[in-house]
């Protein structure tokens, strides 16, 4: 009884130790891949394939230690952001300035349509009057005599 008691221990220990070593492998590699390589070949930090490249083992050892140390993914990407500027982010982070630049072009073109069909509408409804026919003597007859000569 004591054999399984000790089995059982020595079992959910295991478990304990490889769940967070496959939770820290599988951020580290999720994050991996939300950075650029600072190196300038334009590839994921994770995907690098450049030979001898001087910034891939440096910022995945970064990465690395970060993780291990417990910081948030926001702390690591402000962390990597501070230190290499902002075009180490694969994707832009969400910030408030981030949203008002993506709901702004939007809303402007909607609100600028909107205004246009308002002016349009108004100038439609808008009536112009007719001048009046003159009473001239001889108006009607020299509109007459205008409309015949340039029939064909």
């Amino acid at each position: 009884m004591l054999v399984r008691i000790s089995q059982l221990a020595v079992v959910c220990v295991l478990i304990a130790v490889t769940a967070g070593a496959t939770d820290s492998e599988a951020r580290f590699k999720k994050d991996s891949h939300e950075l650029m390589c600072g190196c300038g070949c334009n590839q994921l930090l994770g995907e690098c394939n450049h030979v001898g490249c001087p910034s891939s083992p440096v910022m995945l050892s970064q990465l690395s230690a970060s993780i291990a140390r417990g910081d948030s993914d926001e702390a690591i990407f402000h962390q990597f952001q501070e230190q290499y500027g902002p075009v180490i982010l694969a994707s832009p982070m969400f910030t408030r300035f981030n949203h008002f630049a993506w709901v702004l072009p939007p809303l402007v073109l909607f609100l600028g349509i909107a205004g246009v069909f308002v002016i349009v509408r108004n100038w439609k409804m808008r009536t112009v009057a007719t001048p009046p026919e003159p009473n001239t003597p001889g108006f009607a007859a020299t509109r007459d005599r205008i409309r015949r000569e340039t029939q064909l």
